[in-house]
């Protein structure tokens, strides 16, 4: 038998950590002395092989301690499996946060100075465009949802810069009280960020738009509610004026 001591040499294993597996009931030693002293045998080492395999292939501890406790691994076969579905989720999750990351990067070294706001909510749309795409295909044609995401990551970076340049401007707008006739030409060059016939596309939907509820969480908006106000109420009188032109020209 191993002491504790000679048991943590002989596998690598600090003595905490084999402490800890016994409190959680995954390794308990073979035997324990009247002064509380673990001892450990060849058998013990057999288990805590078997322990770091499964840490290796991404169980957690509550798991091993079902797998070790299934009768001769009649069970491991669908528990491996699951366990494949599981890692095989997380690395996509993975990938997609690594292209996140990516995306981020390539935005911050295209521009001197970044608005923090701005440029966080640009990064959770590309973290949430799967949901959003699900979302508004529960209300969009799905072809129509499918097209304003389908962008190569060129065309990305490009929407992307483009976005927080305009986005910007708008905040700068406010604070600056622009005239409206200077902040429609903004509001042009964000609709300009995506293809004409997209825009029309989009324009042919405005009605079920309009309807549409928007969660916040899900499609941010980098603005403070006073900007949204102002931003609104800008619209709103630009819309008019177009409608009094229209008017005067007939």
């Amino acid at each position: 038998m191993y002491t504790i001591g000679q048991f943590a040499r002989k596998t690598g294993v600090t003595a905490r950590t084999l402490r800890f597996y016994d409190q959680k009931g995954l390794l308990k030693p073979s035997h324990l002395s009247e002064s509380g002293r673990r001892y450990y045998t060849d058998r013990d080492l057999l288990t805590l092989q078997n322990i770091l395999v499964f840490k290796h292939l991404g169980y957690s501890l509550e798991d091993i301690r079902r797998m070790l406790g299934a009768d001769s691994g009649r069970d491991w076969g669908e528990a491996l499996r699951r366990q494949h579905r599981e890692m095989l989720e997380e690395k996509r999750r993975i990938e997609k946060v690594l292209e996140t990351l990516e995306c981020a990067i390539a935005l911050a070294d295209r521009r001197e100075s970044i608005d923090p706001d701005i440029f966080l909510s640009v990064i959770h749309n590309l973290v949430k465009e799967d949901e959003q795409k699900a979302f508004l295909k529960s209300v969009l044609p799905e072809d129509l949802v499918d097209e304003m995401y389908h962008v190569s990551r060129e065309d990305l970076l490009r929407q992307g810069g483009r976005l927080l340049e305009t986005l910007g401007k708008l905040r700068e707008a406010y604070r600056s009280r622009l005239p409206d006739e200077e902040v429609a030409r903004i509001i042009e060059e964000l609709a300009e960020a995506l293809p004409k016939h997209l825009m029309d596309r989009l324009a042919e939907q405005a009605d079920t738009l309009e309807r549409i509820r928007f969660d916040e969480a899900l499609f941010p908006v980098p603005l403070t509610k006073d900007e949204e106000r102002w931003l609104e109420e800008v619209m709103q009188r630009i819309s008019q004026q177009q409608k009094d032109a229209k008017g005067g020209h007939r």
